[in-house]
């Protein structure tokens, strides 16, 4: 199988939504900074291919403050999407998503399940600050992953969920609003794009793979 390279380079334009205030971006598009350095993924296949996102090397630190190697989250089927918790706008209309589909799962069969959120603001959220969030959002624990990375593991999961994000001066992040479905080793096999309607399409993923 070949291998599958993702460059984000500093001129590329990304189109995003997320939560930045209005007229910060026009039209939800921001422009990567030209200081930026560029990013480069290489991965075995292409998404849907096999490809487990388990074999990235990167290493986290949960809302527990306890050190998760991706690795570790293999075993149940995880529904993951990369937020902030400062954020305003789309965050929490996502993790409004994420409860829906967690509702839909069977009562006995949530516990199979696992939510993961990675934070897009890792210097702001820390292990601390994600737990206070996670409580206040009432995220039961045995179900619901919040991570905090390095900006570099980051920017490499983000890449390879083809998760564009742009740190703004004032502090917010513009975002993709990404919602995708990992099957038990760790393969993709859906991703939301938009939200809304399409929830239903992720709720049917996430069920199959109970099947």
């Amino acid at each position: 199988m070949r291998n599958l390279v993702i460059t984000i380079t500093a001129a590329a334009a990304l189109t995003l939504g997320g939560c930045a205030r209005t007229g910060d971006t026009p039209a939800n598009t921001a422009a990567v900074s030209d200081t930026a350095a560029p990013t480069v993924v290489t991965r075995a296949g292409a998404i849907g291919e096999a490809f487990s996102l388990y074999d990235l090397g990167s290493t986290w630190k949960d809302q527990r403050g306890e050190t998760v190697p991706l690795g570790q989250l293999a075993g149940k089927v995880r529904v993951v999407s990369l937020v902030y918790t400062s954020c305003h706008a789309t965050c929490p209309a996502i993790l409004v998503e994420l409860k829906r589909i967690e509702e839909s799962i069977p009562a006995d069969r949530r516990d199979d399940v696992g939510f993961v959120l990675v934070s897009l603001d890792p210097a702001r959220d820390t292990p601390g600050r994600l737990a206070t969030w996670a409580e206040g959002n009432q995220l039961d624990p045995v179900r619901w992953t919040l991570l905090n990375g390095s900006e570099a593991a980051v920017r490499e999961l983000a890449a390879i969920l083809d998760v564009r994000y742009q740190q703004l001066p004032d502090g917010e992040v513009a975002h993709a609003n990404v919602i995708t479905v990992l099957d038990t080793s760790g393969t993709v096999v859906h991703q939301q794009v938009t939200l809304g309607d399409e929830t239903r399409g992720t709720s049917a993923a996430v069920h199959r793979l109970l099947e």
